[in-house]
């Protein structure tokens, strides 16, 4: 599979992710700050509400622009069996009922991208699958969930 394909197909992913979210976030902040939003009592939090919410929608939007950075900038590197897993690998894992690929990046985990016509998911180290899958090799095993590290690239 070729990785700059890949990163290309993340980095699409995380910039869509980024353009729904700030636009979201802009239309919940117009949404808290109309007259429809305004306090019609002490206990009225609608605007209140409105506000945090589009602050969080703002900040799940920089997350993905600072993962689409990171992503940008991570060097891809070649791997072999005998390689130890590291950032930029591309790994084929079988769990017990199936087959997986995945990409271990400094940070967008768990977007979902097409790459090639096969399903890559995003790893980050910070992970429970990905701390353990650092430093493997083709042919290791990690227990929680049970895998089988098959490729490497």
């Amino acid at each position: 599979m070729n990785k700059t394909l890949l990163i290309q197909a993340i980095l699409d992913a995380l910039r869509g992710e980024f353009e729904n979210l700030q636009r979201s976030s802009r239309q919940t902040r117009a949404g808290g700050s109309d007259s429809e939003s305004k306090a019609e009592g002490k206990y009225d939090t609608r605007s209140t509400e409105e506000n945090y919410l589009a602050d969080g929608l703002a900040r799940q939007a920089q997350a993905a622009a600072d993962a689409a950075a990171a992503c940008e900038k991570l060097p891809l590197l070649a791997f072999n069996p005998e390689t130890p897993i590291d950032l930029s690998a591309l790994i084929l894992i079988e769990f017990p009922d199936e087959r997986a690929w995945f990409f271990l990046a400094p940070a967008g985990g768990g977007i979902e991208v097409h790459c090639e016509g096969t399903p890559v998911t995003v790893l980050t180290p910070d992970s429970p699958l990905g701390a353990q899958l650092i430093g493997l090799k083709v042919g290791d095993r990690t227990t929680s969930p049970k895998t089988k590290v098959l490729e490497v690239g």
